[in-house]
């Protein structure tokens, strides 16, 4: 989990010490979860007579194909095995599964908000409240499991417990987001200068949103304030925008249109200023009285967190065996609830009552893939590319064995539960499975798994426990890490670094434009495909009201998703590749902080087509996140990742701290827009821009007087 704290309203909660010195900053940093950061792992599941695909298995067709009819159906018998991964039937038996997990946390929701003082009660004992959110609600009577049958009807009583900590969850983000429209709503009623300067500017201002933040109590210390602040803010201004335009019966459906006609209306010289100021009035002053008219929520996502299932029991829902015919291949068994027919799997201890899923763990083939690749390495004499590799070897087989560890115990577990149960049993094997129970329970180190449903592809990821001091240090030598480092989002390339170390800067731009441009083929090409298949459905629906759409309209549907798979699936991987050189950089010249500019509020001018686009989204948030993620896997502290203020870091020079210029090339001294270099009239001078930028972003924090005109303390 992700987590941004200012930390001049960073508090300790009473009664702890803090861990880590903090530092006055205006800045953002990013943190794991307040318990323990873990490396999330993905394994895709399929059916259990499944042939996985393993490396290069059904990836290129056989020359021989041609050959003969045996050797076609030789052919069409792999294909059938490697082809699709999940059957319809264990499909189809999934999704009940999650319909009635879906189905019991809004029937809980339901009840909670039935009674609108119950929820804001209950909102606000969950924030008081340290622990797990299900363990405070089973507490209801008419949340509890025992005295609800509509419940048992509907799954078992550990996955309740599922239910019951994602409806916690969701009751207290809603309680916040309550309270943070609630806070607004005053502010905006007590001063009419703030509602228009809100509803007039393109930008919400900031002093505006800390206003907000400050008068709500439940996210005043929270280090994520300002921005749920910011977001409730953009809401806000939404529904009046919208409120305003039905009322004047302007139809405007692009948002962008929708906000510069509202920001026209409420200009002094317009004709209809004061009737436009006159709804506003009204308005804010009937949310006020009556409340916003907030909605129920609702869970949609077909997501099943198995977080709340604390002990390694066959109780908790799920269940690990290894494939004794199939190297390095797991199968998954699902207990099903009441009312889902499964079937018997000699290895499930749920008998009849069981969905069995296999996946491949690839941690011990990626392990050796690197092990060889880092031999290669060093023979080239690359040793910063071996060291790396060897690392990265050590942390799949840790996480591999981590996950055996889990199978281990499990399996002892319930082996020792079973023999108890016995009235004549061996004190001498009871003592021994002790032992192993204890033994493997301290090793694990794997938290509950998650199982993800998204197009008809079932995900199931495990969470892993950093890799410890032993693996890293037996990797990785022991440095002092002192410098800083600063990152800058290019123009031209993604990141660009800079690491000051004895006065001077090491820079490195990192580029992966292969597969920015394949991204940006794939994104223009399913835009014209929406357009097409949506011009068709308005001509089918104009001719055939109510009837289905046919199947070749329908088969455009499903290349459309598959594009918008892709692109994600790039999106992932331009994360991971600029994420991983800039780790290792960092490692390489022994960086304690790293300070990215903060670009979530973002937006590029009009008329810059593909640059806004890449700017404002292009995958920032998921890189800082990536090297967070890469930095703690090191051993780093969750403390060194942060983010600043980028205000005029790329417009200052950062030797004499003068205003300059973007210029074309090394040699030109005109200003051009956009330009890619930077020069500097008072040093003469020329800097790659964004290599300037990225050493501005170094001294962003700095408390102390500065060349750099875009510090924030």
């Amino acid at each position: 989990m992700t987590q941004d704290v200012q930390c001049q309203s960073w508090e300790q909660r009473p009664g702890l010490k803090p861990k880590v010195k903090q530092e006055t900053m205006t800045g953002r940093y990013n943190c794991g979860s307040s318990r323990t950061a873990y490396l999330v792992e993905s394994f895709t599941l399929n059916s259990k007579d499944r042939l996985v695909s393993r490396k290069g298995l059904g990836r290129r067709p056989d020359p021989a194909f041609k050959k003969g009819i045996a050797q076609k159906q030789h052919l069409r018998l792999i294909a059938k095995g490697i082809g699709r991964k999940v059957r319809d039937i264990d499909l189809q038996t999934l999704t009940h599964h999650f319909d009635n997990y879906v189905k019991v946390v809004n029937i809980l929701l339901d009840r909670i908000y039935s009674n609108p003082n119950r929820a804001q009660h209950l909102g606000e004992k969950l924030s008081e409240y340290r622990g797990r959110a299900y363990t405070f609600l089973r507490k209801e009577k008419d949340l509890c499991y025992e005295h609800n049958n509509e419940f048992k009807e509907l799954i078992f009583e550990r996955l309740h417990r599922n239910a019951l900590e994602q409806t916690g969850r969701m009751v207290l983000a809603d309680y916040s987001r309550r309270n943070l429209f609630n806070s607004a709503l005053e502010l905006l009623d007590e001063s009419s200068s703030d509602t228009l300067l809100l509803l007039r500017r393109k930008w919400i201002p900031s002093a505006l949103i800390r206003r907000v933040r400050d008068s709500c109590e439940v996210v005043k210390n929270n280090g994520s304030g300002y921005h749920y602040a910011m977001g409730i803010l953009r809401q806000l201004r939404l529904a009046i925008d919208r409120h305003i335009l039905d009322t004047l019966d302007i139809k405007i459906g692009w948002r962008g249109r929708q906000r510069k006609k509202v920001a026209l209306l409420l200009k002094n010289t317009s004709n209809d200023y004061q009737r436009v100021t006159g709804i506003l009035t009204s308005l804010t002053r009937d949310w006020k009285k009556n409340g916003y008219p907030f909605t129920t929520p609702q869970l949609r996502s077909y997501s099943l967190d198995f977080s709340a299932s604390t002990e390694n029991s066959t109780g908790q829902g799920y269940w690990f065996t290894l494939d004794s015919e199939r190297e390095n291949e797991v199968l998954l068994h699902l207990k099903l609830p009441p009312g889902i027919e499964g079937k018997d799997h000699e290895q499930s201890p749920y008998k009849n009552k069981t969905l069995t899923f296999r996946f491949l763990d690839w941690l011990p083939r990626a392990a050796t893939d690197d092990g060889r690749k880092a031999e290669i390495a060093e023979q080239n004499g690359d040793t910063h590319r071996a060291e790396q590799l060897q690392f990265r070897a050590a942390k799949f087989e840790d996480m591999h064995q981590q996950l055996m560890n889990t199978i281990q115990f499990q399996h002892i577990a319930h082996k020792l539960s079973r023999l108890k149960q016995r009235k004549r049993s061996n004190p001498e094997e009871v003592i021994r499975l002790e032992s192993m129970a204890k033994q493997f329970r301290e090793s694990r180190r794997s938290a509950p798994p998650r199982i993800l449903l998204r197009d008809g592809r079932v995900t199931l990821q495990i969470p892993f426990l950093s890799p410890n001091r032993e693996v890293i240090s037996q990797v990785l030598s022991e440095k002092e890490y002192t410098t800083r480092a600063g990152v800058d989002r290019g123009l031209r390339a993604p990141v660009a670094i800079s690491v000051e170390k004895d006065g001077s800067f090491e820079d490195l731009l990192i580029t992966v434009s292969h597969l920015v441009e394949k991204r940006e083929r794939l994104r223009k090409y399913a835009y014209r495909l929406i357009s097409i298949v949506t011009r068709k459905k308005n001509n089918w629906d104009r001719k055939r009201p109510g009837l289905s759409y046919p199947g070749h309209v329908l088969k455009k549907d499903r290349h459309i998703s598959a594009l918008w798979r892709k692109v994600r699936r790039l999106d992932r991987e331009v994360a991971r590749i600029v994420a991983s050189k800039t780790v290792w950089f960092c490692e390489e010249h022994e960086v304690k902080k790293v300070f990215f500019e903060d670009l979530r509020s973002f937006q590029a001018h009009a008329g810059s087509k593909d640059l806004s686009y890449n700017l404002s989204s292009n995958l920032w948030g998921k890189i800082i996140d990536t090297v967070r993620y890469m930095r703690e896997s090191l051993g780093h502290s969750k403390y060194s990742v942060w983010t600043v203020n980028p205000r005029y870091t790329s417009q200052t020079c950062h030797v004499c701290g003068e205003r300059g210029k973007r210029v074309e090339d090394e040699t030109s001294t005109t200003e051009r827009k956009g330009g890619e270099y930077f020069y500097c009239d008072k040093c003469d001078v020329h800097f790659h821009a964004d290599v300037n930028a990225a050493r501005n972003i170094i001294h962003v924090h700095d408390n102390m007087s500065s060349a750099v005109a875009g510090r924030t303390a």
